[in-house]
């Protein structure tokens, strides 16, 4: 079972997931300076999830429901990143975006203070090479199409696919479950100090 998680490393190029990680953290950089401004069209999609945390994460459901509800949530978003590369510039332009908005999320959370340690939260080192490699795969995916080569490797859409299950799920999962646990905590905690 690690041989499948780790078979994508195999047929990854390094430089497209360093790449990946390069653009996610322009967005982040970014993602401060859009809050500050109030620029709606880069911060109406992460408002739009602060709201529906506020709304609905603060509510008594069970943890379960919490658990399916952000693997589902997290899943969607990289499958979509993954399918971003049947287009040629969407890849790119996500993780960019992608950056942002968990950027804009964090900055408005955490009220600024400690925005870029909040990322080595053990939730965030789980979620975000995940983001990176479904990014990384979609890049790859797409410019060996726009080459008619295969210049990276010889590898299918249905095997990117088998690769996200292998891979990103797992990460999601485990993800899923120590954030669940987190709200948990912190639901408890602030039913003790009410």
């Amino acid at each position: 079972m690690i041989d499948k998680f780790l078979a994508v490393f195999h047929i990854l190029n390094l430089q497209i997931v360093l790449l990946a990680v390069l653009l996610f953290f322009i967005g982040y950089v970014l993602a401060p300076t859009a809050y500050y401004k109030k620029i709606k069209w880069l911060t109406a999609y992460p408002f739009f999830i602060i709201h529906l945390m506020d709304k609905y994460f603060k509510k008594e459901w069970p943890a379960l429901v919490i658990f399916i509800v952000i693997l589902s949530l997290n899943s969607f978003s990289l499958f979509l990143n993954l399918l971003s590369g049947w287009l040629i510039v969407l890849p790119f332009i996500l993780i960019i975006y992608t950056g942002l908005n968990i950027g804009v999320v964090m900055y408005h959370t955490l009220e600024g203070r400690f925005y870029y340690a909040s990322l080595l939260n053990p939730v965030a080192l789980l979620e975000l090479p995940a983001a990176w490699i479904s990014i990384a795969m979609a890049i790859q995916f797409s410019m060996n199409r726009i080459s008619g080569l295969e210049i990276f490797a010889n590898i299918s859409f249905n095997q990117y696919i088998v690769y996200f299950f292998y891979t990103i799920i797992p990460l999601l999962i485990l993800s899923a479950v120590i954030e669940t646990i987190l709200i948990m905590v912190a639901r408890k905690h602030e039913s003790e100090t009410d």
